[in-house]
C-alpha cells in the first residue's frame, strides 16, 4: 500500500536542520518507508534521516513528490501533511542586530584615515586586543591521522555504536541543563549523530573495509558534500555541525589526545581569528577574555555566529586573514557596526577607538547608575517599568537592569521543544525561584500560549487553515483542562513566596475569564484540601490581543483584575495582517490612527473600570510610543530587559502634561505620516529650553592631537550630557562647514558651528587645549563650538558667533582666556562675555 504527497516548500530557508529534525521525527514513528524526492533537483532522500532529507536541497518554493508505502501509509500521509503545513509555524528567524549603512564610516573615523579590511558583520561592537590565530584541521587532514591498528568488523562496528550511545546520553543530559542557543545546538548536535542514514553510512564504510576513524569522517564528508551543493548559504553552514559532531565522535571513541587541541586557554583579553570555529569549542573558551571574533567563513546563520551575537560579543566574517602578517603582541580592532577588521592602527586610529570605547562605557554606568530609582516623569507621574521574560536567567538580567518587576513571564517556552510537557513540581520550583528573585515586585505569570506560531507536537492540536485565527492559548485550556489546572497550581505555589499574578493569554470574550475563574477557584480548593500554601488574593488578568476585548472592557473588568495590551498581536488582528509576512507589512501599521485611537479608547475604559493596564509588545519600548502611551494614561509598560535603562531615562525628561496633551493631538490626526511626525518631534519634555552654556560644557585643558578629536569629544560630551541623541549626525553637520571654510579665526581661536536638527538644546561649548593643534592653516589653543537646534531663533546662531568674533578681537579677553586655569574661571568669564 503506498500514498503519494505533492508539497510546495514554503520555508523562506528551506528544509534545513531544524524542520528535517521534526520529519525526521514524525517519519521514525511509522511503519512505512518514507521517499521524499525533490522534484527541480531530482534528488532524492530517506524522510527517516535529517540529513538526508537536508540533501535533497529543498528550498523556498521547491515542489516535492513523497512517497510513503507500507502497511501505515494512508495514515503516515495524514500525519505527515499536517505536519507539513505547520512547518512554517516551528520556524525561528535567528535575531540580527541592524548593522550601519553599507560603507558609512562616520566622519571622525573617516579623519583618522585609517586602513581597514571589509567584512561581515554577525554581531556588533568594539573590540581592541591581541590577536590569537586558530587553525582548524580539515577532513583531508583529520584522515591522515587514522590509527593504522585495524580490528575485525564486528568489533570496529561496535566501537562505533558503544561511542554514538555515549556521545547520545552525554547529549540528553546537556538538554537538560541547557536553555536558548545552547539547548537547539545540543538538540541539532543530536539530531546529527543518532542520524539513520549517517550511522549507515558509518557502518557501510566498515563493510567496505575502513577502520571506525576512517568511516566516520569519510561518512561526515559524504554529508558535507550533499549540503555544499545546496543553493541555500543557511543549509551549507550545517556543515559546521557536522564536523562539530564527527570531531566530539572522534574524541569518545578514541581519547582526548587523538587530535590536536588548539591554545584556547586564553590568558588575556583575545581577538580570535578562526577558519570554523565549531559551537564547541566557542562554548569551551573563556568568555572573560574573549575580546572579539574573526571568522574566515562562517556565515550569520551558524550555531557559532548565533551564539556569538547572543553573547555581545564583536564578530566579523567573510575575511580570509590566511595572507595577514599579524603580531602577537600588537593589538588589532574588530568594529563591528561597520564591519571592519584594523590590523594595523596607528597611534590616532587607537586613541579613537579607546576614546570611543570609554564614551560607550560612560553612558552605559550612567544609565545604569539610576535604574533603580523609580520611573517617574519628571512632574511625577509614575509609570512602571517592567520586562519581558522566558526564564530565571532573565530574570535575573531584567532586575539587574533596573526592571520594577515581571510584565510577561512566557511561560510556554518551559513547553516547547520536548517530547512531553513539564510536570508541577518542574514548573513550581521555575515560578517560585523567580518569584523569589523578584523581592515582592509583581512578577505576571501568562498561561501558556501554546498554538498558532508556537505548536507543540505531543498536544496534537491538529492541522489547521489558519493557525493564528485558531485553536490556540485559552482556547486550548478545556481540552487541556487537566495540564492548565496544573500550571496554575505551580503559579498559586509561586506566590507563597512572592507577589505573582497570572494573565491569561487571547481572551475574545467575558465567558472565557469566567471560565479560568471557576477552573482557579477549583485548584484554590484542592490546594486548601491538601494543606498548601498559596495567596488566596492572587490576580488574575487578561491579555487584550482580541480587537474584540476593547468593546467588551466593563463586563470583563467585573472578572478581571487588570489587562495588558499585547500590541503585536493586537496589531496583526486589528489589521487581519500577519506580523510576519513582508507582502503586507504596509497594512501593518502602528501608526495609523485607527489603531492610535482604539489604544486610548482601550486605556480609557480600563480606568473608567478601576483597574490598571499595561503593554507588554514590542511597541512599550519603542522612542517615538512612550510619550504616547505615558500621555495616554498606560499603568505599566514591559520590554527586553536591555531597553529598560534607557526607557526609564527618557522617562524622566518627559513633563505628563505635555504628554497627555499630545496624546489628545494624535488621536485627532488621520494619517499614518502626520501620526509619524507628531511622534518623532514632539514637544514633551520637562523643560523645553536649557542654558545656552554650562560649567560640563566648558572642557579645561582637553587632550587631542588634531581638530578631528576636538570636533569629536565636544561632541561626544553632548551626547553624555543628552543634549544629542545622534551625535554622529551632529558631528557630520559640524563638518560640513569645516569642509566649506575653515573656522579658525586668529589669535589661535577657532569657533565651529552649526544649525542642525540633531542637537536637542541649542549649546555653546568651549574647549582650552592641553596642547596648540593645527586647524586649517592656523595654530588654535581655543575652541568655541556653536550648535543651535533649527527650530531656535533664526538669528541665534550668528548672534552668538558675531559676539565672539567681536570679543576675541579684544586683546584683554584673549589674556583672560588663556591664563584660566579652571572651570569656573573660564565659566564666570564666557557669561559676563555672552549674557547668557
Amino acid at each position: 500500500m503506498s500514498e503519494l504527497i505533492s508539497y510546495q516548500c514554503d520555508l523562506s530557508e528551506g528544509i534545513h536542520a531544524r524542520p528535517a529534525g521534526h520529519i525526521e521525527r514524525l517519519c521514525n514513528s511509522f511503519q512505512s518507508n518514507v521517499c521524499w524526492k525533490n522534484s527541480r533537483t531530482g534528488l532524492e532522500g530517506n524522510a527517516r534521516s535529517a540529513l538526508s532529507l537536508v540533501g535533497t536541497d529543498t528550498l523556498f518554493n521547491d515542489i516535492c513528490a513523497i512517497t510513503i508505502s507500507g502497511e501505515d501509509a494512508l495514515a503516515a500521509a495524514n500525519q505527515l501533511s499536517a505536519l507539513l503545513k505547520k512547518l512554517p509555524e516551528f520556524e525561528v528567524s535567528p535575531t540580527e542586530e541592524s548593522a550601519a549603512p553599507a560603507g558609512y564610516l562616520p566622519r571622525s573615523l573617516r579623519e583618522t584615515q585609517l586602513s581597514f579590511i571589509q567584512g561581515s558583520r554577525i554581531s556588533g561592537g568594539v573590540a581592541i586586543a591581541k590577536p590569537v590565530v586558530i587553525h582548524s584541521l580539515s577532513f583531508a587532514e583529520m584522515l591522515t591521522r587514522s590509527p593504522t591498528q585495524k580490528y575485525p568488523l564486528q568489533q570496529e562496528k561496535n566501537a562505533v555504536i558503544e561511542g554514538i550511545e555515549i556521545l547520545k546520553n552525554e547529549k540528553i543530559s546537556a538538554l537538560e541543563s541547557t536553555s536558548g542557543v545552547e539547548h537547539d545546538i545540543v538538540q541539532a548536535h543530536l539530531s546529527i549523530m543518532t542520524d539513520v542514514s549517517f550511522q549507515n553510512a558509518i557502518i557501510n564504510y566498515i563493510d567496505r573495509g575502513k577502520n571506525g576513524w576512517q568511516a566516520i569522517i569519510l561518512s561526515a564528508m559524504d554529508f558535507c558534500d550533499v549540503l555544499n551543493r545546496s543553493a541555500s548559504k543557511y543549509i551549507k553552514e550545517r556543515t559546521l555541525d557536522v564536523f562539530d559532531i564527527t570531531s566530539q565522535l572522534l574524541v569518545t571513541l578514541y581519547g582526548d589526545d587523538v587530535l590536536p587541541k588548539n591554545d584556547l586557554n586564553l590568558q588575556q583579553p583575545s581577538i580570535i581569528l578562526a577558519d570554523n570555529l565549531t559551537p564547541s569549542k566557542f562554548l569551551s573558551i573563556d568568555k572573560r577574555w574573549l575580546a572579539g571574533l574573526v571568522l574566515s567563513s562562517t556565515g550569520k546563520t551558524s550555531h557559532t555566529a548565533i551564539l556569538a551575537r547572543s553573547l555581545g560579543i564583536p564578530t566579523l566574517t567573510d575575511i580570509d586573514f590566511h595572507a595577514l602578517r599579524l603580531d602577537a603582541q600588537q593589538d588589532i580592532i574588530i568594529d563591528g557596526n561597520p564591519g571592519i577588521l584594523i590590523t594595523a592602527p596607528d597611534a590616532r586610529v587607537l586613541r579613537y577607538y579607546h576614546h570611543e570605547m570609554s564614551v560607550q562605557q560612560k553612558m552605559q554606568q550612567q544609565m545604569l547608575a539610576t535604574v533603580n530609582q523609580t520611573a517617574t516623569t519628571a512632574d511625577g507621574h509614575r509609570v512602571e517599568i517592567a520586562a519581558n521574560i522566558a526564564s530565571l536567567a532573565e530574570a535575573n538580567a531584567a532586575f539587574d537592569n533596573g526592571a520594577e518587576g515581571i510584565g510577561l513571564f512566557r511561560t510556554e517556552m518551559s513547553f516547547m521543544d520536548r517530547e512531553t510537557p513539564p510536570d508541577y513540581a518542574e514548573l513550581a520550583e521555575l515560578y517560585t525561584q523567580v518569584a523569589i528573585r523578584a523581592e515582592n515586585k509583581p512578577v505576571i505569570f501568562r498561561t501558556f500560549d501554546i498554538g498558532g506560531d508556537k505548536p507543540v507536537d505531543y498536544l496534537s492540536i491538529g492541522d489547521e487553515e489558519n493557525p493564528f485565527l485558531g485553536f490556540r492559548a485559552v482556547r486550548t485550556y478545556r481540552r487541556y483542562q487537566d495540564l492548565f489546572a496544573m500550571q496554575l497550581q505551580a503559579i498559586l505555589t509561586a506566590s507563597a513566596h512572592g507577589n505573582a499574578k497570572i494573565m491569561i493569554p487571547m481572551i475574545s470574550n467575558v465567558e472565557e475569564v469566567i471560565w479560568c475563574r471557576e477552573v482557579l477557584a477549583g485548584v484554590m480548593q484542592e490546594m486548601n484540601h491538601a494543606g498548601l500554601a498559596y495567596n488566596a488574593g492572587i490576580e488574575l488578568g487578561v491579555m487584550l490581543e482580541v480587537p474584540s476585548v476593547i468593546f467588551a472592557i466593563p463586563e470583563i473588568a467585573e472578572y478581571a483584575d487588570f489587562f495588558s495590551v499585547g500590541s503585536n498581536d493586537l496589531t496583526q488582528y486589528f489589521f487581519a495582517a500577519d506580523r510576519g509576512n513582508r507582502q503586507v507589512a504596509e497594512v501593518y501599521d502602528n501608526y495609523a490612527p485607527s489603531f492610535i485611537r482604539a489604544m486610548q479608547f482601550a486605556a480609557q475604559e480600563v480606568h473608567r473600570a478601576g483597574k490598571w493596564i499595561g503593554i507588554c509588545g514590542e511597541l512599550g519600548a519603542s522612542p517615538d510610543f512612550l510619550p504616547l502611551f505615558t500621555g495616554m494614561g498606560f499603568d505599566e509598560l514591559s520590554m527586553s530587559s536591555t531597553a529598560i535603562p534607557g526607557v526609564k531615562h527618557a522617562l524622566r525628561e518627559l513633563n505628563f502634561t505635555k504628554c497627555q496633551q499630545l496624546a489628545r493631538q494624535t488621536v485627532q490626526l488621520k494619517r499614518s505620516a502626520a501620526v509619524k511626525a507628531a511622534l518623532q518631534t514632539p514637544d514633551v519634555k520637562a523643560v523645553s529650553t536649557r542654558p545656552l552654556l554650562a560649567p560640563e560644557f566648558i572642557l579645561c585643558g582637553l587632550e587631542a592631537s588634531d581638530k578631528n578629536e576636538v570636533i569629536k569629544k565636544m561632541t561626544d560630551n553632548l551626547w553624555l550630557h543628552h543634549r544629542t541623541d545622534n551625535r554622529e549626525q551632529l558631528c557630520d553637520d559640524i563638518w560640513a562647514r569645516e569642509d566649506s571654510f575653515s573656522t579658525a579665526v586668529g589669535y589661535g581661536f577657532a569657533i565651529p558651528h552649526t544649525k542642525s536638527d540633531h542637537i536637542g538644546y541649542s549649546t555653546i561649548s568651549m574647549a582650552t587645549l592641553a596642547k596648540p593643534i593645527l586647524w586649517g592653516d592656523q595654530e588654535v589653543a581655543t575652541v568655541f563650538m556653536l550648535t543651535v537646534n533649527k527650530s531656535a531663533d533664526p538669528q541665534q546662531h550668528m548672534k552668538y558667533f558675531s559676539i565672539l568674533a567681536r570679543t576675541l578681537m579684544k586683546e584683554e579677553f584673549r589674556d583672560a582666556i588663556k591664563n584660566a586655569d579652571n572651570v569656573t574661571l573660564l565659566y564666570n568669564l564666557m557669561t559676563r562675555t555672552l549674557d547668557v
